[in-house]
């Protein structure tokens, strides 16, 4: 059964959620919604809702202030950051976790 995006936005908590901007270009900015699908101790991996899905990650060091946020351009690194948060266990000395976002995204591509 598939479930609308607003829908199911309206009942995500705020910490499983952000909203990435898109430049198309200089004048032109999308904001897209992404939800959080995994999380390590200092990383987060984020999916976007826009019809090109993109993968975002926030690292967060416990030195650091603000988070660092990159887009992923090879999907290895996204499967390895879904093996540090539990996909495959513990790995890499990483104990994660995945999200129930992960299967709403698999249930409505």
């Amino acid at each position: 059964m598939s479930l609308d995006i607003a829908s199911f936005l309206l009942h995500t908590p705020e910490s499983e959620k952000t909203t990435v901007f898109i430049h198309i270009d200089e004048e032109t900015v999308i904001p897209y919604e992404a939800l959080l699908v995994a999380q390590t101790r200092f990383r987060k991996l984020f999916i976007t809702l826009e019809p090109k899905r993109r993968y975002l990650t926030h690292t967060q060091l416990p030195d650091e202030e603000q988070p660092e946020i990159d887009f992923l351009q090879e999907y290895e690194e996204v499967e390895a950051l879904l093996e540090d948060a539990g996909l495959d266990g513990i790995h890499d000395g990483e104990q994660g976790i995945l999200y129930h976002n992960l299967l709403y995204l698999l249930m409505n591509p």
